[in-house]
């Protein structure tokens, strides 16, 4: 162990304990025989492949699930549903962020605390 004096100076390279995931910039839906796949594209031009939503969630935080939502919501909002995949996602997000207050399942899920 080296003792270094108040007077020296000392350069410290800092890692961060977190560090922020790029930006989402599009969600595509995948084919591969008879699976399909969410692939998710970020800035940085990386991507990820999900098959199943809620693994999806378990590597987003709210930023994400924001941007992914707005991206859905730009390319599927106003049109009819082209792929059920399509309209899973579309829905599954929806109910995230819409939650109709008569559905059993957003009733159910309450107490629940999703997006905090």
């Amino acid at each position: 162990m080296e003792t270094i004096s108040d007077k020296d100076e000392v350069a410290i390279d800092a890692i961060p304990l977190a560090v922020k995931s790029p930006k989402i910039v599009d969600c595509k839906i995948q084919k591969e025989g008879k699976k399909s796949y969410y692939q998710i594209v970020r800035v940085d031009e990386k991507s990820q492949m999900y098959m199943i939503f809620s693994q999806m969630l378990k590597n987003f935080d709210r930023e994400d699930l924001e941007d992914l939502y707005k991206l859905v919501k730009a390319t599927y909002g106003s049109t009819r549903r082209v792929d059920n995949m399509d309209y899973l996602l579309w829905s599954d997000l929806k109910t995230m962020f819409e939650p109709y207050i008569d559905d059993e399942v957003w009733k159910r899920q309450q107490g629940y605390k999703v997006l905090e």
